[in-house]
């Protein structure tokens, strides 16, 4: 699922570090295609309904707030009275909404571990909900960022717990001589057919690499 919202936080993250928006109408048209790209591939993965619109909220409010934040003053009344969690679910609280869910989320039985994955996302992307009301230099704009770090920190330490370890290769335990002597028994076609497997690992590992990419992305975009 956090792989699904890599358009989303290269959005977010270019407007955050500065990135023009010429015309306010194209960047919503973006936005929605965006969300209505991500309820598809939530639907086509079979992601139960509640679900994916946690999922969804999440991605509208991280949204609607980076555009609030960043767009140019003329464009942010139209936006603010008409913000895509308001179009999508018809309601204005996402602020709040989000991080009761995520509450709820955390405290279930059996935690859904690409939710959350989602909501760490969101929240290292930037997204503050509730506690933006407090930024400023006073002393209760450090603690609503500190009460949001700490939600972070726990949300990533409940994930670690989540995700499971990586198992030991099968292979681990057989010695390198009955490894060669199979070798030498292999056929041009099996040796074809290893060549391909190679391949595929090395497409997951770019795979990999790009979502390292996102989570120093993630990272990035964290830091005021």
């Amino acid at each position: 699922m956090r792989a699904l919202l890599r358009d989303t936080a290269l959005l977010v993250s270019q407007l955050s570090n500065g990135g023009e928006v010429d015309n306010a109408a194209t960047l919503r048209e973006q936005c929605r295609l965006l969300v209505a790209q991500f309820a598809t591939a939530l639907d086509a993965q079979g992601i139960a309904a509640d679900v994916r619109d946690d999922a969804i909220v999440a991605q509208c409010g991280l949204i609607d707030e980076a555009a609030l934040r960043h767009l140019p003053a003329s464009a942010k009344a139209k936006w603010e009275s008409t913000p895509l969690q308001v179009e999508r679910f018809g309601t204005h609280d996402t602020g709040t909404r989000l991080y009761e869910r995520l509450d709820y989320r955390m405290r279930e039985p059996v935690p859904n571990v690409d939710l959350l994955e989602c909501y760490a996302a969101v929240l290292g992307l930037g997204f503050r909900g509730r506690y933006a009301a407090r930024s400023g230099p006073s002393a209760g704009a450090h603690d609503g960022e500190a009460k949001r770090q700490a939600l972070i920190a726990a949300l990533v330490a409940q994930i670690d717990q989540l995700r499971p370890a990586v198992r030991p290769g099968l292979v681990a335990d057989r010695s390198n001589t009955r490894l060669l002597d199979r070798l030498r028994h292999v056929s041009p076609w099996m040796i074809t057919g290893a060549a391909c497997v190679i391949a595929i690992l090395v497409w997951f590992a770019w795979d990999r690499i790009l979502d390292a990419e996102l989570a120093q992305l993630i990272q990035q975009a964290k830091r005021p």
